[in-house]
């Protein structure tokens, strides 16, 4: 497929052009925020050959855009297979140098014709936002999508002040009585395992979703063990803590932190269950994981995470652990019909 600007081309992630189809989306992300590192190529390589892999909880395809041979353009599309049948992510960038030539509109109609050829009639995208002229944003609106969630990024610049997690701690310790703390690091324990995916289940429709027209996500055992051996295998360590209430795991917290340049970590879900609320549980599982980083990885300096202003309880938690705004990531969609 041609246009006048750019050819598109089929890629795997052990192709030739590849490690230049990486190096867009790190040249993207450079120049929304210049003072962070990109994800490395040994991530996204990592992604694609799990996509590829037959049996996973979903898969997907990657189209670079190519001018006089070099790939300018990247495309990603990840369609979930085990929920959510109708639904399709879209990971496009444009590299800095080659934005305002029609590129990004080509490797969009892309996008529209493979995930209506996989009978994919919602699509989901992401846009980071460090400030209010992030152009995906205008790219996105131009082209007839809804933003549909918008949460605040923080960040928490390490280390933490001892006597505002210490003071953290001691209130979580006092209102979590009849809890029991368990912390691990990449694999739950089996004996929680079934109790780990139910907690990811209901990650997916308690956590604050927006207007996103998306469905409860199904989780198992099997799905836990493939998301965790993913988080090996793109080379993230991953801290994480739990409580257990009458010998099931009713709360979890997972800190993600690369272990190639380990500058800046990533909180991942945090989620205690409904009937479980109210102990400062998402407290005490928090305070444990930055205790165990603080140890583990004390070369860390930032640590980065996202919460819709509507979770309340969560963003409190995290204001008292000295979070501060850094932005904004939102969430848009688009229907095929």
């Amino acid at each position: 497929m041609t246009s006048s600007t750019a050819t598109l081309a089929e890629l795997g992630p052990d192709d030739d052009l590849f490690p230049a189809w990486c190096e867009v989306l790190a040249a993207s992300a450079r120049a929304a925020r210049p003072d962070e590192a990109p994800r490395p190529a040994a991530e996204h390589v990592a992604l694609g050959r799990q996509l590829v892999h037959p049996g996973g909880f979903r898969d997907g395809t990657h189209r670079a855009a190519l001018v006089g041979g070099d790939v300018v353009g990247a495309l990603r599309l990840l369609f979930p297979l085990k929920d959510n049948p109708r639904m399709a992510v879209v990971d496009l960038a444009v590299h800095p140098a080659h934005r305002g030539l029609g590129i990004g509109r080509v490797l969009h109609d892309e996008a529209l014709r493979l995930c209506a050829a996989a009978g994919r009639t919602v699509l989901i995208s992401e846009v980071d936002e460090p400030a209010d002229d992030a152009p995906g944003r205008g790219f996105a609106e131009r082209l007839g999508w809804t933003c549909d969630l918008e949460e605040t990024r923080r960040d928490l610049v390490l280390p933490v002040d001892d006597h505002r997690l210490a003071a953290m701690e001691a209130d979580a310790r006092a209102r979590s009585g009849g809890y029991e703390l368990v912390t691990w690091r990449d694999r739950a324990p089996d004996e929680f395992l079934d109790d780990r995916a139910l907690l990811e289940q209901r990650m997916s429709s308690d956590a604050p979703q927006g207007d996103l027209p998306v469905e409860e996500e199904r989780w198992d055992g099997d799905r836990v063990r493939e998301y965790e051996a993913a988080h090996v295998a793109r080379g993230r360590t991953v801290l994480s803590a739990g409580a257990v209430a009458d010998g099931r795991l009713v709360a979890f917290t997972d800190l993600q932190v690369p272990l190639s340049g380990p500058v800046r970590a990533h909180q991942g879900g945090t989620l205690v269950l409904r009937e479980h609320r109210g102990h400062r549980l998402g407290a005490l599982l928090k305070a444990a994981v930055l205790r165990e980083l603080a140890v583990a990885f004390p070369e860390v300096r930032r640590v980065s995470t996202y919460n819709a202003e509507t979770n309340t309880p969560m963003v409190a938690v995290n204001e008292a652990l000295g979070f501060v705004s850094a932005g904004r990531l939102t969430s848009w969609s688009r229907n095929l019909g």
